[in-house]
């Protein structure tokens, strides 16, 4: 079976779905992907035989991939699947989807009428995971994007040593860079993204995480990460979303790319 993979990425990607896509490539897929963020003229895959093809888009409903992918003229004849972050609600266009693949209960009521959908979601625990001689540097790591909904201002209210790590809204920079200068006016570092491996190393240097996105702020990926290098995370009561994420690590288990794939594959299989 082969898997065209796309979505919409400005950085290098090492998550939980691109581990969990290596992991299938090894199993017998044959992985193809395209980063529309790199190839932004990339508009359809016309393979001779589309029967063991299957399109695995990632991104919110309504997005650049979303938008290619769900367009009824595109991908003839292929099995599609949307893998969706963010938290806008789906549109009509949801139904020419195989599949949809969700990353918390509290989402899936908004896509339980679909005829096929399946919880999928988890991190790269080779990359992200305690590292037993790391030094406590920060007393508090936040992680996001220098946005409104990331609700930054209650991070200044911690106390210690702070470091705030995101992007600048390609889309909205005047805010993002207001929010950073209010950052440092009040003593948090603050850095732009950086590369996994780095920021899993100062997830281990910090006591504490914390991720105060509100309900549509996003934040998932960030509280099992930090989770999974054993670093405890803090988050917003006024938020069920993430706050059903912070029991996965006393359930035993954080989701990683493994229980990622095998979700995968069997919502995949069921599309044939």
């Amino acid at each position: 079976m082969k898997i065209l993979f796309v979505h919409d990425s400005k950085y290098e990607v090492k998550d939980g779905l691109w581990a969990a896509l290596n992991l299938l490539e090894k199993q017998g897929f044959e992985i193809v992907m395209v980063n529309l963020f790199e190839r932004p003229d990339f508009v359809d895959l016309t393979p001779t035989d589309t029967s063991d093809w299957f399109v695995l888009g990632w991104g919110a409903f309504n997005s650049k991939v979303d938008n290619l992918i769900s367009a009824p003229n595109k991908f003839m004849g292929m099995k599609k699947g949307l893998c969706i972050a963010g938290n806008s609600f789906p549109p009509d266009s949801q139904d020419r989807y195989d599949i949809l693949f969700y990353e918390t209960e509290w989402y899936l009521p908004q896509i339980q009428h679909h005829k096929n959908v399946v919880r999928a979601f988890g991190i790269n625990s080779d990359i992200y995971k305690p590292i037993p001689d790391a030094i406590k540097i920060w007393d508090w790591l936040t992680v996001g994007s220098f946005a409104l909904w990331k609700r930054h201002y209650l991070f200044k209210e911690k106390g210690g040593y702070k470091l705030a790590i995101g992007e600048i809204q390609k889309e909205n920079m005047s805010e993002s860079i207001d929010i950073i200068g209010d950052l440092l006016l009040n003593n948090i570092a603050v850095s732009d993204m950086i590369e996994p491996e780095k920021l899993a190393m100062l997830y281990n240097s910090s006591n504490k995480t914390f991720v105060g996105a509100d309900i549509n702020g996003g934040g998932e990926r960030a509280v099992l990460e930090s989770l999974s290098c054993g670093t405890p995370v803090f988050v917003e009561s006024d938020n069920p979303k993430l706050e059903e994420l912070t029991v996965w690590k006393e359930r035993g288990r954080v989701p990683d790319q493994h229980w990622y794939s095998d979700k995968l594959r069997e919502g995949i299989e069921s599309c044939f």
